[in-house]
């Protein structure tokens, strides 16, 4: 199992930790209500360093990834990213991925279904030694910044020109006597930075950006948080309904993939069941049953009939009830109707456009700052 290189750090300031597709993740720090309020209402920091991370000259990096990834990487400009994903060659969905451009380089983090190994051998398997990839997964650490006031905390680190990054971006910022990767990117739908650093500046940058987290009233989370906030602001996570559907077309994500392309990893698969016309599709749910009840796997029920699956589940305290996402059929794949949860007997669930929250940084004009 692979550790994080800020194990350490987090272990000394009260965190536990679990194993998740044979890597340890830092799963919680304190209750799950403060560790919801510093994000959607101060500053997290998180440990993201359960994510793979790789390295590429540009030159040769931009036709081995774009002959892999679902999306189009040439035409990821200097200093942009591009959110897209990894397939299996039955196109069954295994890795979301931010493909960076960071001009001689291009860098790939990666949340994966499956092990560090079995992502390199796929890589490997499709010449990443003679492309020049390179591992930097157990050299580097990687911070997750987000909340509400999470620009303020990475302006107090890294200075004001932050405030100008666009979303989907990558920079380089010096740090003591070396240069960290800096990206704004996020999951959450507050504001949302990644900080990639060598392993021997994780805990002098760590007590950097906690004195200024802890200034803006936020404090330090685990990743099972996230797992909410990404439902609840409806992003994508492939730890939860990516992990069971795995199919990219009924999750809805059409946008990762570029269907011009000529190929990439799992192509013809995913092309073959577009022509053949999609016949599930995952939607937004909510209801006030309890945890028990309104859980993944659990059948959704019409007039006595099952119709769709629970696929992911958490509790939105903004909206004081239990919100989802079911695979629906798609002639009733859509919002405003009425269903029973468990059986035709059981509690209703009620189908709901997403997300079903204003974020509070949607209130904040960074240009104006």
């Amino acid at each position: 199992m692979r550790v994080s290189p800020l194990h350490d750090i987090f272990a000394a300031n009260g965190a536990s930790f679990e194993e998740r597709y044979s890597v340890e993740i830092t799963s919680g720090v304190s209750d799950f209500a403060a560790e919801y309020n510093h994000i959607r209402n101060n500053a997290g920091l998180t440990d993201f360093s359960f994510m793979q991370m790789y390295t590429i000259p540009e030159e040769s990096g931009i036709d081995f990834f774009d002959d892999l990834l679902a999306g189009n990487v040439a035409k990821v400009r200097f200093g942009r990213m591009l959110h897209t994903f990894l397939a299996d060659d039955q196109g069954a969905i295994i890795a979301d991925c931010y493909i960076a451009n960071n001009d001689e380089e291009l860098v790939l983090l990666c949340e994966s279904i499956v092990s560090d190994t079995e992502l390199q051998e796929i890589f490997d398997r499709h010449g990443a030694k003679e492309a020049g990839l390179e591992n930097i997964t157990e050299t580097h650490g990687l911070f997750s910044i987000d909340g509400f006031k999470a620009w303020s905390v990475v302006k107090d680190v890294f200075g004001v020109d932050t405030l100008g990054l666009p979303y989907l971006s990558i920079e380089m910022y010096p740090f003591e006597d070396s240069e960290i990767r800096f990206f704004r990117a996020g999951k959450t739908s507050e504001f949302g930075y990644l900080i990639m650093a060598p392993k021997e500046l994780c805990e002098s940058l760590f007590c950097k950006l906690f004195d200024s987290v802890k200034k803006y009233d936020g404090g330090i989370c685990g990743v099972s948080v996230h797992n909410d906030l990404r439902l609840e602001g409806r992003f994508f996570n492939i730890y939860a309904e990516g992990a069971r559907v795995k199919d990219s077309l009924k999750l809805g994500l059409q946008w990762m993939i570029d269907f011009d392309k000529e190929k990439f990893l799992g192509g013809e698969e995913i092309l073959k069941r577009r022509e053949a016309g999609l016949t599930q599709k995952i939607i937004g749910i909510r209801s006030n049953a309890d945890a028990e009840a309104f859980a993944p796997g659990k059948d959704i029920f019409n007039n006595g009939d099952r119709v769709a699956t629970i696929e992911a589940t958490c509790y939105s305290p903004i909206l004081d009830c239990r919100v989802g996402l079911a695979l629906f059929p798609v002639d009733i794949a859509f919002s405003g109707l009425t269903f029973k949860l468990g059986s035709s007997e059981g509690p209703e669930v009620k189908t709901i456009s997403m997300p079903p929250i204003m974020p509070k940084s949607l209130t904040v004009k960074l240009d104006e700052m």
